[in-house]
């Protein structure tokens, strides 16, 4: 796992830490994390099994990194919240990143971890663009504005009065820097009253090894 940092910009208002356990390197490629692509599903044309299984695959991850980044934060409790897809009205074969999110909770609270459950405090009643399509998909229109500053509170509801003084791990697939997905989800939750964000991504998209090839 490795530390870094989410600079402020038009999205966000301060500096917020970040955590991630590998790179993201391209579809594919040897050592990707190409069962984080799996778990988007946009088609519904994946079978269950493979679903739960990459869910798993995430979960585990999540089960390993989640307890270290509360020692090294200080953190006593968390509300452990995933960064909400895209589009509306998606199913549950769709959801299996947050369902990898709820397991993580689940095992950790059996492990005597102070986590909250907070997938539900989030939820997206608006499309906006997939923004890691970069090219067309036949068969699919990728509906939905791009991302501007307060597109998370414009198009989703926040369970604010949960969150109040609380202190949220925010969870992604993946963290690709200059999208501003993210970010604008960290300051959203800010203004929902949560005293302290940390993000954690299973994956960092690393550019370099896109323009290596590797």
């Amino acid at each position: 796992m490795e530390q870094f940092t989410i600079q402020k910009n038009d999205f966000l208002s301060h500096d917020c830490t970040g955590y991630f356990h590998l790179y993201y390197v391209g579809y594919g490629q040897p050592g990707n994390p190409d069962y984080l692509n799996t778990l988007k599903n946009i088609f519904v044309s994946t079978h269950p099994d493979t679903l739960r299984s990459a869910s798993r695959q995430a979960a585990v991850l999540m089960i390993q990194d989640i307890p270290q980044v509360m020692d090294a934060e200080g953190l006593d409790e968390a509300v452990l919240m995933a960064v909400p897809r895209s589009k509306s009205g998606m199913c549950n074969w769709q959801l299996g990143f947050k369902a990898a999110v709820r397991t993580a909770v689940k095992a950790l609270q059996g492990d005597g971890l102070s986590v909250i459950d907070g997938t539900d405090c989030i939820f997206r009643h608006t499309s906006t663009k997939m923004t890691h399509l970069r090219k067309p998909v036949s068969n699919f229109e990728n509906t939905g504005s791009e991302p501007y500053p307060g597109i998370t509170k414009d198009t989703c509801d926040i369970q604010n009065e949960y969150l109040k003084g609380r202190t949220v791990i925010l969870i992604d697939d993946i963290y690709t820097k200059t999208v501003n997905v993210d970010e604008d989800c960290i300051q959203a939750l800010y203004d929902a009253g949560a005293a302290r964000v940390i993000f954690y991504a299973v994956a960092y998209t690393n550019r370099n090894a896109y323009k290596r090839g590797a």
